[in-house]
């Protein structure tokens, strides 16, 4: 009788002749040493981490672009400039609109791919025995037959691959479009930002001075009345200057850097806002900022392409109801060499033509197909008016902040600033003649500080809701009022296409802030 081992058993005796499993060491790195010590260090095998790359890439590869050097400073952009200037360079170097505008050349490659026919399909079929290969008593042994054919999609199917392929060129074109508006708010923004803390410091600065003067003037009264305690005063206020300056410092630089960042130069690039600005006009009349963005925006002008994109799609889906044609021609070779019947074999060439088509048998498929085309159709226009509910509401609520922002400005401007500075003015002239004390001083010169100050910070806020309108409307409201007729309508679905030679819907108008619609860049050349 046999005796059984049991799994256990026998796994325990396969493991005892084996033995244990080790890791083996790499031969590179058994006796490498270590840049740190570790708890958790138990020989050498462990191998110090390189955050670094393991070779240097040659410029012309697409990892060299992952380790190219910063961007330099700019000389040309050094000292006050408008922000028009800033506009130009940002419109030109902007990484975010370089990246949408090569995303639309991407896409215009595409066109030639699908309204191309697919390649040819040739084949060879080789019988190398003869005594098993065709034999034909008439025509002799055929060692192999050449065949080539070429697929045929329905009418018309080509041309709506092409226009379903444009109209995603459009709907490119209108992100770079919103791309380029994006830039200009931003660089906007950023650079009221700027104002704002130069102004600041400019403000700071006068109102030092006028600290030192009273300074100058409290020593000169330590004789005829004055105490030292209005020295130390002015001397408090003169260190709370310095703080707060510092504090700006900080700010401008801050706004340097995020304005560099959108301008793609160095940090380093010395950018100046104008010393003053003109005065920002505010639109009045409502109706035309909604007429002009519907017309504009490019964000809604891309739900009308993709709109159009898919009802091109659904008579796409429908083609597919329709079988694709193959048309070809087979070539079958002749001999009498190794012919079973060499006397009576002719040994000519055999040539024919043979006609192909799939059978679209499965409905159910193709309808469904037609559907999905549908529904998405349904939901691009449902977008598009989401989009443009929305803009109607960035409109509303940007108009309100702006025409507030200019009733306070004009409001500290005119009104307010004056008071205080006269105020501050006869607190000094008194004090100078010894009817008031130092804090009535100090109360009017603060006054003054707070509604400088507050003048700065609203006419920035008023800059940058402006440009927030702006972007909302999608072209510069200033620039490019509507026909005073004209009617709002909503644009249909599916417009036409632009002629050849003639502008499309993003190009008369242009972004914000910018003369006209700016390439970012000079195109590369065309690959040959």
């Amino acid at each position: 009788m046999g005796r059984y081992w049991s799994p256990t058993l026998a796994g325990a005796f396969v493991c005892g002749m084996v033995g244990c499993a080790h890791v083996s060491q790499r031969p590179e790195t058994a006796n490498a040493p270590l840049s740190r010590k570790s708890p958790a260090t138990v020989d050498g095998s462990v191998a110090a981490a390189a955050f670094h790359t393991p070779q240097d890439h040659p410029p012309g590869e697409p990892m060299a672009t992952a380790i190219a050097p910063a961007p330099e400073a700019s000389p040309e952009l050094s000292g006050p400039l408008p922000v028009d200037a800033y506009i130009r360079r940002a419109l030109a170097e902007n990484r975010t609109v370089q990246a949408a505008y090569h995303n639309v050349q991407s896409l215009k490659y595409r066109i030639p791919q699908v309204t191309t026919l697919d390649d040819p399909v040739a084949s060879n079929t080789i019988f190398p025995i003869p005594a098993v290969g065709p034999q034909y008593s008439l025509m002799g042994y055929n060692p192999y037959n050449l065949t080539l054919a070429q697929q045929f999609p329905w009418f018309g199917t080509l041309r709506l691959r092409g226009e379903v392929a444009e109209r995603d060129v459009q709907v490119a074109l209108a992100e770079l479009a919103a791309a380029q508006l994006d830039a200009v708010a931003a660089v906007k923004r950023a650079y009221f930002d700027l104002y704002v803390s130069q102004k600041t410091g400019e403000v700071l600065v006068e109102n030092r001075k006028i600290l030192e003067d009273f300074r100058t003037l409290a020593k000169s009264r330590l004789g005829t009345g004055g105490t030292q305690q209005d020295v130390l005063r002015a001397e408090v206020l003169l260190s709370e200057l310095d703080r707060e300056e510092a504090t700006i410092q900080q700010g401008i630089a801050t706004a340097r850097a995020s304005l560099a960042r959108l301008l793609h130069v160095s940090p380093e690039t010395d950018l100046v806002a104008l010393p003053e600005l003109p005065r920002a006009a505010v639109p009045a009349e409502m109706e035309r900022l909604y007429q002009l963005a519907v017309a504009a925006r490019p964000e809604l002008q891309g739900r009308l392409a993709a709109v159009a994109r898919d009802e091109k799609a659904v008579e796409l889906a429908r083609k597919r109801f329709y079988p694709n044609v193959t048309l070809g021609l087979t070539y079958m070779d002749m001999e009498k060499t190794n012919a079973e019947t060499p006397l009576t074999a002719s040994g000519m060439p055999n040539i024919g033509f043979f006609v192909g088509f799939n059978l679209p048998i499965y409905r159910a498929k193709y309808r469904a197909g037609v559907c999905e085309a549908e529904e998405r159709t349904k939901a691009d226009a449902k977008l598009y008016e989401a989009q443009r509910d929305e803009t109607f509401g960035e409109i509303k609520d940007f108009m309100v902040q702006a025409k507030v922002q200019q009733n306070v400005v004009g409001l500290l401007r005119d009104q307010i600033l004056p008071r205080t500075t006269n105020t501050l003015e006869l607190a000094r002239s008194d004090y100078a003649k010894g009817n008031v004390d130092v804090a009535t001083v100090f109360s009017a010169l603060r006054e003054v500080l707070q509604v400088q100050l507050q003048v700065a910070q609203v006419e920035g806020e008023l800059g940058k809701a402006l440009a927030s309108l702006e972007r909302a409307v999608g072209v510069q409201i200033n620039e490019h009022p509507p026909a005073p007729g004209a009617e709002a309508t909503t644009p249909a679905p599916n417009p036409p296409p632009p002629p050849d030679g003639e502008p499309g819907p993003f190009g008369p108008v242009g972004p914000a802030g910018a003369p006209e619609a700016v390439r970012p860049g000079p195109p590369k050349p065309e690959p040959r």
